[in-house]
């Protein structure tokens, strides 16, 4: 039990620090409707995970799975809620970072692992340690601190603040490997996605340019890896802690927008992150204090 909690540690880590890096990838796509960077990133995620399947000989288990699945509509309605979801994230941080937000879509990072912990409290009823909850009272307080700056309601932070907390939960209702997740999650948004493209798409994949092709193709195995990690992760760890490990999915999103993309990031914004490291800092010294006792004992 104790190494499954560390393995699904790592794969946290793995899942956020790409995930991170994501807003620099989709930065190379924002001359290109968001609305059909989206569509193509579902449909080629889907074609890479079927590609997988293929290679990996494991055509069987995803037949096995899919089939067990549709078999029960309990799980079959919170699997395809779940996908929902996730979609909504994708679409609104895409569409964030093309219209030159990428700072805002990191500052949601930083409010979704509070929603995880929150929702890990009410629906899993995980329970805190002293040095959890004062993390998350100083977390709270940095993006408390960060919305009443901005002047505005962030309603695309809010949104994405929201959706992707939801679907780690979700996900903890049903049982479906990792790989097979993937592709029912993406197959549930295709048949939307394909209307989209054939009908409503002002392009066709072949009217870009030969680098953008690669990039919207690529776009698939981008998506599937950490995806892939994450729903290890949480079958590994508890919901409330793989949520504070997501803060390095912002941190490294919000050091790329600003060092790379060129945003800016105001004076109230940087006194709300003292408060969140503030926050992560003393999660970090908790674990590790926790870690030493369950050595003694």
């Amino acid at each position: 039990m104790k190494n499954q909690k560390q393995i699904g540690i790592i794969l946290g880590i793995g899942c956020y620090l790409m995930w991170g890096a994501l807003v620099y990838y989709w930065h190379l796509l924002s001359k290109i409707n968001s609305i059909e960077v989206f569509s193509y990133r579902i449909l080629f995620t889907i074609v890479s995970m079927f590609l997988y399947f293929i290679v990996s000989k494991k055509t069987k288990k995803l037949n096995s799975e899919m089939k067990a699945l549709i078999n029960n509509k309990r799980s079959l309605s919170l699997a395809a809620l779940a996908s929902l979801f996730l979609g909504i994230n994708w679409l609104v941080f895409i569409y964030a970072v093309t219209i030159n937000e990428a700072t805002q879509a990191s500052i949601a990072g930083f409010i979704m692992p509070l929603v995880s912990v929150v929702l890990a409290l009410i629906f899993l009823h995980e329970q805190f340690d002293r040095f959890m909850v004062i993390s998350l009272l100083l977390a709270a307080t940095g993006v408390i601190l960060m919305i009443s700056s901005s002047g505005q309601f962030p309603l695309l932070t809010i949104i994405m603040s929201v959706c992707f907390p939801i679907y780690g939960l979700l996900k903890k209702f049903y049982r479906l490997s990792s790989d097979v997740a993937m592709v029912f999650e993406s197959s549930i948004l295709m048949p939307f996605i394909l209307i989209y493209l054939i009908f409503f798409a002002k392009h066709a994949l072949w009217n870009y340019s030969p680098l953008t092709i690669f990039y919207l193709v690529l776009s698939g195995p981008v998506t599937a890896v950490p995806l892939l990690l994450f729903a290890e992760s949480i079958k590994r760890a508890p919901l409330s802690l793989i949520g504070f490990i997501q803060y390095l999915n912002p941190i490294v999103s919000l050091v790329l927008s600003v060092t790379v993309l060129g945003e800016s990031l105001s004076k109230a914004d940087a006194k709300s992150l003292i408060f969140i490291c503030a926050g992560i800092l003393i999660f970090a010294i908790g674990e590790f204090i926790l870690a030493k006792k369950k050595q003694v004992t």
